[in-house]
């Protein structure tokens, strides 16, 4: 989906974009008798001719005007001459509609070196575009990037640079003007639309640039924080980062919380995924959670048997809770089997105990420094302790970075 349309861009056209500060030859000579404007130089001979010009694309004879434009350009030989020259032939291309016709006479516009051109920034800006639609995406940078520097205040230009970026491969550079497009409008008071989000987001999954996805989708949440949103932000990311089991279970946790688990294919993998590690009671309730919000259909046969699995296992995994608990507080122990004790309480939401054991794992170390923090700050934002989550989980470093600034971004949107 592109961010610009060929209809805004003809509305634009339309309202006169071209026609700011060209002076037509009829009032040309009024023009020099008042000493605050500027005259145009023009010739007696080249009067003549393009006012010929003028009149017959007036009248809507494309043929004569075409004719008539032909027999001034011969005669153009001072730059404000040649801008007329393309002043008047876009007014014939908007009888003709040759884009080709168009581009080239708002070109002899910009090229001309004419005082006349005042409004260069606009000439460039629908240049750039009519070059952008002619598949002609190196020029259509130049030009838009040029309409940029002279100051064009229009968004769109730089949505058509993204564009043009993205159709030239390089990815990169394009969503750097999204970005900016994004922070323009926003500055200007006017949300920028979701759709730019959801471009940005795709276009640099398609590239597989992880951190990008990650900046894109965490903008599109903070943005529009919709269950929907957050379902696409994390399943892209997870998608693209290729997760294994254990940095994909807290990103189903974040979906979990957020009401971003969409169907039973998200509860039923994520039941598996806890089940395969060693959490039965959090793959007992999440298929639970399932059946009550209707999501889940309570005949299916997969699910079904995942929690009959989860729902025998819990018994030993309780047990199993206390010889970890017991092995944790050992003298000389290392911070494996609190940790181990942390994971349990975490699965069955019981964050109070499994934030005391994860605290103690830190503290006796030999640990995933960066898979305790996550699990911590997952505990204390689940809590409520929003500023003590934040805490641990910007301590999270290596791949499971962009996990945690999905949790910090989940506590920056919280009341």
């Amino acid at each position: 989906m592109k961010m610009v349309s060929k209809a805004s861009l003809g509305v634009a056209l339309a309202l006169g974009m071209i026609a700011t500060g060209v002076a037509t030859p009829a009032l040309a000579k009024k023009e020099e008798k008042a000493p605050a404007q500027y005259a145009p130089q023009l010739s007696k001979e080249f009067r003549a001719a393009i006012g010929a010009a003028q009149v017959a694309a007036k009248a809507g004879n494309a043929a004569d005007a075409s004719a008539k434009l032909a027999a001034a350009e011969a005669l153009a030989t001072q730059p404000d001459e040649k801008f007329y020259v393309g002043a008047i032939a876009y007014d014939v291309y908007k009888l003709t509609k040759d884009p080709a016709a168009g581009r080239k006479a708002i070109n002899q516009m910009i090229n001309a070196n004419s005082k006349m051109a005042t409004n260069l920034a606009e000439l460039n800006f629908v240049s750039g575009n009519m070059a952008y639609e002619a598949g002609d995406y190196p020029d259509a940078i130049a030009k838009l990037t040029e309409a940029d520097r002279l100051g064009s205040k229009s968004v769109d230009r730089l949505l058509r640079l993204a564009e043009a970026h993205f159709k030239l491969n390089q990815q990169a550079q394009g969503l750097t003007f999204v970005e900016r497009a994004v922070a323009e409008s926003n500055a200007a008071g006017q949300k920028a639309p979701e759709s730019w989000y959801a471009r940005a987001a795709s276009v640099a999954y398609k590239a597989k640039l992880n951190a990008e996805v990650a900046k894109w989708t965490s903008a599109q949440v903070r943005a529009y924080p919709t269950p929907e949103n957050w379902r696409s932000a994390l399943v892209t990311y997870r998608d693209g980062a290729h997760l294994d089991g254990q940095p994909s279970l807290d990103l189903f946790r974040l979906m979990r919380l957020t009401k971003a688990l969409a169907g039973e294919r998200d509860f039923f993998e994520y039941a598996s995924l806890a089940i395969d590690r060693a959490l039965p009671g959090e793959a007992k309730s999440t298929i639970e959670e399932g059946f009550a919000t209707g999501v889940v259909s309570k005949t299916s046969r997969a699910v079904n048997e995942v929690l009959t699995l989860a729902t025998n296992k819990i018994p030993a995994d309780r047990a199993s809770i206390a010889t970890s608990e017991k092995l944790a507080n050992a003298p000389g122990a290392t911070g494996k089997p609190a940790a181990g004790a942390g994971d349990a309480y975490l699965g069955y939401g019981e964050d109070a105990k499994a934030i005391t054991y994860y605290k103690m794992a830190l503290q006796k170390g030999g640990v995933d420094l960066d898979q305790v923090n996550t699990r911590l700050g997952i505990a204390l934002a689940r809590s409520g302790q929003k500023d003590e989550a934040r805490k641990y989980l910007s301590a999270v470093t290596g791949p499971r970075a962009d996990i945690a600034k999905y949790w910090m971004l989940y506590l920056d949107l919280q009341p």
